[in-house]
């Protein structure tokens, strides 16, 4: 009875994890391209941002 209970546990913690993951996955790649474009514009203003002289001297 004891080993039935500790492995419904085990697997009930695995089924669990499987949908963590499989639910991260599913909004990675639902929300992919909004998420590129976020990267991209938070690249760009860190970059013009961290030389702020360069785009002085010209």
């Amino acid at each position: 009875m004891r080993d039935r209970t500790k492995m419904n546990a085990m697997r009930s913690g695995v089924v669990v994890v499987g949908a963590l993951a499989f639910g991260y996955l599913t909004l990675q790649l639902g929300f992919k391209p909004f998420l590129q474009k976020a990267q991209i514009s938070l690249e760009h203003s860190e970059s013009s941002s961290s030389n702020p002289e360069s785009s002085s001297q010209n």
